[in-house]
């Protein structure tokens, strides 16, 4: 079968199917990338994908990141970030609260990371109605809508993006948040960016890990953060995907926000896992 791609409404969103990922031609990554930075994130179904399949079609991409949390990683491809509910000798297999928070991937870092792809082992279901959908805002759309007064106000501002904010302020861990914060220290972005790729102007400022706005004092800074978070998540930015297994969700993490839902428990079952390409730094 060819490939096709279906659209979805709003500015985010596509489906793509009849992709032979193993024998994709620069052609056809090519369009797949196009597609992916026109509207954000696509679903590509697949009749399945092993580990190693998922590894070297990420590094079309660029080169992966691996991520800090070492007990979630898979044990034989370290590349990969194992993200379940599933318990094993009562010990979690992976992370079992990534994406909590609105956030976007990497903003803790100087180079926040451009690509996330998320593949879909295992899909909790109730009622015949798949669980822990995945939802995404689209911070290009957001940062058009945001009038031009506003848009003034932050052309030269910086957001403050924190791991030990995430961890520490807004999860209520104290176990291994101070390590975090020695190895992963604050960092700046700015609030608007031009993305490297498309040019379009995005917001870049999340619940998740930004803190305050550098250089603004701190009533202000979260007068104007509380507005732009606010802003951001009108239903007319957002794009709520449901999980059937085999999908592999791939997302801009400079064009997209994104957020799990955690309306499922054991014995209801989740298991994902992601792959994650370095970026570049924002300015």
């Amino acid at each position: 079968m060819a490939m096709q791609y279906q659209l979805n409404d709003g500015p985010l969103g596509a489906y793509v199917r009849g992709v032979d990922i193993n024998h994709l031609t620069p052609d056809g990554f090519n369009f797949i990338c196009q597609l992916l930075h026109d509207r954000g994130v696509i679903t590509i179904k697949t009749d399945g994908m092993s580990e190693v399949q998922q590894i070297d079609f990420a590094k079309r991409f660029g080169e992966l990141q691996k991520n800090f949390l070492d007990d979630s990683l898979d044990n034989r491809f370290p590349e990969l970030l194992i993200v379940s509910n599933i318990l094993e000798n009562d010990k979690p297999i992976g992370s079992t609260d990534a994406g909590r928070f609105w956030h976007t991937d990497g903003a803790y870092l100087s180079t926040p990371h451009s690509v996330s792809m998320l593949y879909a082992v295992e899909v909790p279901f109730a009622n015949g109605k798949a669980l822990g959908d995945t939802s995404f805002i689209s911070m290009g759309a957001a940062y058009e809508a945001l009038s031009h007064e506003t848009q003034q106000q932050i052309e030269s501002l910086r957001g403050v993006h924190s791991l030990h904010f995430r961890y520490a302020t807004k999860s209520g861990s104290v176990i291994g948040t101070e390590e975090l914060k020695k190895k992963f220290p604050p960092v700046s972005h700015p609030l608007a960016i031009s993305h490297p790729v498309t040019g379009r102007r995005c917001l870049y400022v999340s619940e998740g890990y930004t803190t305050s706005i550098e250089g603004v004092d701190d009533i202000q800074g979260q007068r104007i953060l509380d507005q732009l978070l606010n802003h951001i998540k009108q239903p007319a930015f957002c794009f709520r995907h449901s999980w059937s297994v085999g999908d592999l969700l791939i997302w801009d993490n400079l064009a997209t926000l994104h957020l799990a839902n955690f309306d499922y428990a054991l014995p209801l079952r989740r298991l994902m896992r992601r792959a994650t390409v370095s970026g570049q730094s924002l300015g």
